[in-house]
């Protein structure tokens, strides 16, 4: 067999060929979507806060993982008086957010954070799983994910650069 590219003209192909060999999974259309675009399968949302409607101070931006049924963060940030803060300042977001994701009847919320302030910061991950049954840190972002009922669920290695690690953080809804 050969390997060709998906286009648009091969897409209504493709779609009848999922929704023939797992219908239970998709219908035509909703193979069409999915493959035609990310409106069937990821979506964006967000919040903001502010003094008023013209005057943020603080975002929240999530990917909506329609397929997975989860929200997952994409960024945020606040103004804490001219010093950008990260998530513990952001509880209000998060929870317009959980309850937003608790009403689409999704499952999860999940984030991400960097391995600055980790024992494995810098480090080479041999085992994952050792990495998280280890993992340390005092970062109040951190701590604050842990006290709001996140907990660390993975951790991809050299996400930013080699030893420049990513925290995967995940909270039942």
């Amino acid at each position: 067999m050969d390997v060709f590219e998906m286009t648009s003209g091969s897409i209504p192909k493709i779609a009848e060929l999922m929704c023939t060999i797992k219908p239970d999974w998709w219908d035509y259309e909703g193979a069409y979507g999915q493959l035609s675009g990310t409106e069937e399968s990821i979506r964006t949302v967000g919040w903001y806060l502010g003094e008023n409607k013209d005057t943020p101070k603080g975002w929240i931006l999530c990917r909506e993982l329609i397929g997975y049924r989860a929200l997952e963060l994409e960024c945020s940030g606040f103004d804490d008086n001219g010093v950008f803060k990260l998530e513990h300042k952001l509880g209000d977001l998060f929870e317009a957010a959980e309850d937003y994701a608790r009403r689409k009847g999704y499952l999860t919320f999940r984030s991400g954070i960097s391995s600055v302030g980790f024992n494995i910061h810098g480090k080479k991950i041999d085992s994952i799983a050792d990495a998280i049954a280890g993992l340390e840190c005092s970062r109040i972002d951190y701590i604050w994910y842990l006290e709001q009922g996140f907990r660390v669920i993975g951790i991809q290695p050299n996400a930013y650069e080699t030893g420049f690690h990513l925290i995967i953080l995940g909270k039942d809804l």
